[in-house]
């Protein structure tokens, strides 16, 4: 198989930079949340939902971080 400037092994798509742009949103979101959450009144749901922003957005950038060094190599 040929590589060609248009190999999606090769360049990003723009289906990346949204999954990258949703990540970044995400771990942004999740701190904002939780903060909200502190000064309008402790809540369990709203918690559980900004750590889990949080987390799910660190573990989606370590991911796309593994996936675009493995590339280079």
């Amino acid at each position: 198989m040929n590589s060609s400037p248009y190999d999606p092994a090769k360049n990003l798509t723009s289906r990346d930079y949204y999954q990258l742009a949703v990540s970044i949103l995400m771990t942004i979101l999740g701190p904002i949340i939780l903060v909200r959450t502190l000064f309008s009144g402790v809540f369990v749901l709203p918690i559980l939902v900004g750590a889990g922003f949080i987390f799910l957005g660190i573990y989606r950038l370590i991911f796309i971080y593994r996936f675009l060094k493995g590339r280079t190599n």
